[in-house]
């Protein structure tokens, strides 16, 4: 089975115009690529490395929502892979950042960092695994977003692509704003609180994929997406 860093030196050579930013550490185009689905998660752990379970598809029915008039009747959100992995009291995630959406570095309170990927075949993910990384600085975005209404309670969790990740940690509720907006316009709800967003949009239509890392009932969670904005 190709792998998705294998397709990700593919995505490099051939598609020049991506944003180099979006290339950085970045496996593979939003479209994801044919071939026979594995396990979701990888039969062979890390040795050391945190556990890994996948959520059921049962759990996003009501999890995603496209936000209340927003302009694009097609816009759509839907799950190609979510996962939780587990923290002990002794080892919890400080933060994750990808410039693309996959694969995820995560760094742990312990001194430990992780990546996580998988493969990207259909429509889900497969074959997720945690690979035991040297720990380096966190990469942001950078980008200045939009202002929320004004005295909203919503805490930026973070920018990726043009879009804007902004959470409400009473409701436990995230929007995700429309990407390049000029204001604040959201784009759809996750009822998770987050705390990191990634993403990496088509380059000849308006879609993509995007990660959100956050907790999803309580738990350490990192959920992909294929979204059309």
């Amino acid at each position: 089975m190709r792998s998705i860093d294998a397709i990700g030196i593919a995505l490099a050579t051939l598609v020049p115009a991506i944003p180099a930013s979006g290339l950085h550490a970045q496996s593979m185009p939003p479209a994801g690529y044919l071939g026979p689905a594995g396990p979701p998660v990888a039969a062979v752990a890390e040795p050391g490395a945190p556990s890994l379970a996948a959520i059921t598809d049962d759990a996003f029915p009501h999890l995603f929502s496209i936000a209340p008039g927003y302009p694009r009747k097609d816009a759509h959100v839907s799950v190609i892979g979510a996962y939780t992995i587990a923290e002990t009291k002794g080892s919890h995630v400080t933060a994750a950042w990808s410039r693309g959406y996959l694969p995820v570095s995560l760094s742990f309170s312990d001194g430990r960092c992780f990546d996580f990927t998988a493969d990207y075949n259909g429509p889900h993910l497969s074959n997720a695994r945690l690979t035991r990384v040297a720990c380096g600085t966190p990469w942001k975005d950078g980008a200045t977003p939009p202002a929320p209404p004004a005295g909203s309670r919503l805490r930026l969790a973070g920018t990726n692509w043009g879009y804007v990740d902004w959470v409400d940690d009473k409701a436990g509720v995230s929007t995700i704003t429309g990407p390049f907006a000029k204001t604040y316009q959201p784009f759809f709800t996750a009822q998770m609180p987050t705390m990191a967003i990634m993403a990496m949009n088509g380059v000849d239509y308006p879609g993509g994929n995007m990660t959100l890392v956050g907790r999803y009932r309580g738990r350490l969670s990192v959920v992909v997406l294929e979204v059309g904005y």
